[in-house]
């Protein structure tokens, strides 16, 4: 740990905000100071030496595969889990540790420091993700690190690292094209002076999809566009006193033809890949729009970083809400199992309005909504030495107001008995502002003395979440968090760590939900010697209370999006492990190769029923959509030529949308296999292939939670070629 203070005083020097760090390089040079990237831990080797749980995924990890969906790059970090969903990643559903994975609501989502979801307290549901395939890095904290990074610090925080503005001129170009005509074109290019620095980047992409639409012809592919511009002004780098200011300019789009409704079990047999013509209107248009401002001031041992930041995101999703009057979850259990509703009587009839050949009403609804999120963030970070005692102090405050404006109206559209769609009428839309405005503060320390490390934080959380209109609800709360984590170096080999903190995620403006809070403990240790790492972790959350956010993508039951269900207590226990060992066969040849596993045992501790989230829960019923057990294997060979291969094997347990798991609810075990080759011509080119799910698998990946069965992306190929200069 000798490495230890170093590190945490690099990791203060933050240019974004209060809930972050900063790592570039070890540690501030008096004699030439730094540019400052908007990290939380810096490099892998920094992320091994923290008292606590983190990882980092780099930009030589993310070239390997050049994934875009962000599921994938995260299915080697243990204790991640997720849920797919439309295949492309474009709405992800992340958890850390258990948490409720949907729409990654139950987890700190930042870029660059900066808290990235729509609206993070009043209504955190990520329906804006960033654009997967130009990050150029994502760390990933758990344990007591989350007390740094609210506000929701149960399971842990993720942030996304986007290019950052370069030392010198230079740039980067990818072009690809793949199947189901996809294709993406990437870019960059910027500079650095002794006084001031630029970067503008670029992104298309594009696909039409890989399922087809019965009784049309209507792709269900994606387009995505993302531009961004950074621009630094700086003083003389061998300053005694140096200053920075960063603006950052970020723009994308998206339009993609996604829906909600699954296939019947029947349907799902005979094409996993086919959608109902009734969803052929489904689409989501949406745009996002950030601006950050940050200025860093750094002299002597002290470093203090401030930023505002204001982002717009609008979307639309119209996609099918009723069939025939009934819901869609009605509809599709009708079709399954004769258990129909008040419209729609008969199984015949079900099947035959979602084949298109019975005429029936459907509702389209315009999930319509605008989100606002803008703030300010401070972070003071001073390294001083007691005697033998070495400090690295820490204090961040953020001011944060978020909202979200919905209208959304519905139309009526009539499906005769050839599966044709006619619009019919619009009404009137249903409306509701919810707005928030929080207050966040932490006190923390990382404290040395000789091999141990002890690293204590405390954090206040004070908010108000309103709803305005008909419904007109207030929720306020106060809260301060401990955690404390220690770590001992045992040898040059073996470090051991525990940790223990108090969670909290914020609950909605409904009147009748409580926050959630849960008491986490993790116990660890870390092993390196020469090519091989390894590090196992065991965690426990005991949740005094379990809260679900009702989304359209995910009530059990019949509730009002927006809306929150108490689970009461709840247990998640589990065992993370992770091993990397990069065998070096010769001199020119290397095979890296690991396996990473993630148990997690996460059960109610209650009984109880609702209309609305969980539905019915028996004491002892495993959290919905949370896979017992996950497993990446890791193979590549590299050769001095400049080929290398990679192939990752991810296996998934089996598990159920929901808690009671009744027949059609069930997510089957699936493993997919993926590879990828490169060969580097030069220091400037590189061309590289890769092929996703190899074997073509068709299971069932996904029931939102019971709107029909969904399979995974099928075996899909891509080529491209990518230039450095």
């Amino acid at each position: 740990m000798k490495n230890l203070i170093a590190i945490s005083f690099a990791l203060s020097a933050v240019s974004a905000q209060a809930d972050v760090t900063n790592t570039n390089d070890a540690a501030i040079d008096k004699a030439e100071h730094q540019l400052s990237a908007v990290t939380i831990i810096g490099s892998e080797e920094q992320a091994k030496q923290i008292a606590g749980s983190a990882h980092v995924i780099d930009s030589e990890e993310l070239a390997k595969f050049e994934y875009t969906d962000i599921q994938k790059i995260l299915a080697g970090v243990p204790g991640v889990s997720f849920r797919n969903e439309e295949g492309y990643g474009l709405r992800p559903n992340i958890s850390i540790r258990g948490t409720r994975d949907d729409r990654s609501g139950k987890i700190t989502l930042m870029e660059d420091g900066v808290l990235i979801a729509p609206a993070p307290y009043s209504a955190s549901s990520a329906y804006y993700f960033p654009t997967a395939g130009r990050i150029s890095g994502a760390e990933v904290m758990k344990g007591s690190s989350a007390i740094k990074n609210g506000p929701y610090t149960v399971g842990g925080a993720l942030n996304l690292l986007s290019t950052p503005i370069p030392e010198t001129f230079g740039g980067k170009a990818n072009l690809e094209y793949g199947s189901d005509n996809m294709a993406r074109a990437y870019a960059n290019v910027g500079d650095s002076k002794q006084n001031y620095g630029w970067m503008v980047e670029g992104q298309k992409h594009q696909a039409d999809g890989f399922d087809t639409i019965q009784n049309a012809d209507d792709e269900t592919g994606f387009e995505k566009d993302d531009l961004m511009a950074k621009f630094r002004v700086n003083s003389d780098r061998s300053a005694d006193v140096y200053h920075q200011v960063d603006l950052k300019l970020q723009y994308s789009t998206e339009l993609s033809d996604q829906t909600y409704v699954g296939l019947t079990e029947a349907d799902f047999k005979k094409d996993a890949h086919s959608r109902y013509g009734l969803t052929q209107q489904d689409e989501m248009d949406n745009e996002h729009k950030e601006v950050t401002l940050s200025h860093l001031v750094e002299f002597g041992n002290t470093s203090i970083s401030t930023t505002g930041y204001y982002i717009e995101f609008k979307r639309d999703w119209f996609k099918v809400d009723k069939i025939g009057g009934d819901g869609i979850n009605e509809v599709i259990d009708c079709a399954n199992t004769g258990n129909c509703g008040s419209n729609i009587t008969t199984q015949a009839d079900a099947i035959s309005v979602l084949h298109g050949e019975q005429a029936a009403a459907i509702t389209i609804k315009h999930n319509n909504r605008a989100y606002e999120s803008k703030g300010i963030q401070t972070r003071i970070a001073h390294q001083l030495t007691l005697g033998d005692v070495e400090h690295n102090l820490q204090f961040g405050a953020r001011y944060h107001e978020d909202q979200e404006d919905r209208s959304q109206p519905k139309e009526t559209w009539q499906q005769d008995a050839n599966g044709n769609l006619t619009y019919v009428s619009k009404g009137q839309p249903d409306e509701r502002l919810t707005t928030a405005k929080a207050w966040s503060a932490y006190v923390a320390d990382d404290i040395q003395l000789g091999k141990w490390v002890v690293s204590p934080g405390v954090r206040h959380e004070s908010y108000k979440i309103e709803r305005e209109g008909s419904a007109a609800k207030v929720t306020e709360q106060n809260v301060t968090l401990f955690g404390l984590g220690t770590s001992y170096q045992v040898n040059d080999a073996l470090v051991v760590f525990a940790g223990m903190h108090e969670g909290h995620s914020p609950s909605p403006n409904d009147g009748k939900s409580d926050p959630e809070e849960a008491l986490n403990t993790e116990l660890g240790m870390r092993f390196t010697n020469l090519g091989l790492y390894a590090e196992t972790t065991l965690f426990h959350s005991d949740y005094s209370n379990l809260l679900g956010s009702c989304t359209a993508s995910g009530g059990a039951g019949n509730c009002s999006v927006g809306d929150a269900s108490n689970a009461g207590e709840a247990t998640v226990q589990g065992l993370e492990v992770l091993v990397n060992y990069d065998l070096q066969l010769n001199q020119a040849i290397s095979l890296p190769m690991g396996i990473t596993y993630t148990y997690t045992d996460a059960k109610f501790d209650t009984t109880f029923e609702d209309d609305g989230v969980w539905d019915k829960v028996e004491k002892g019923d495993k959290l919905p959509s949370l896979a017992d057990q996950q497993v990446q294997l890791r193979i590549g060979l590299a050769h001095a030529s400049g080929f290398s291969t990679d192939m990752n094997v991810n296996y998934y347990s089996e598990t159920c949308a929901t808690a009671a798991c009744n027949a059609n609810e069930e997510i089957d075990a699936y493993t997919v296999v993926d590879l990828a080759g490169r060969y580097q011509i030069n220091q400037q080119a590189r061309v590289y292939a890769a092929v996703e799910n190899v074997f073509d698998s068709e299971d069932v990946v996904a029931r939102a939670p019971k709107n029909g069965a969904r399979a995974q992306k099928p075996l899909t190929a891509m080529i491209g070629v990518a230039y450095n200069f």
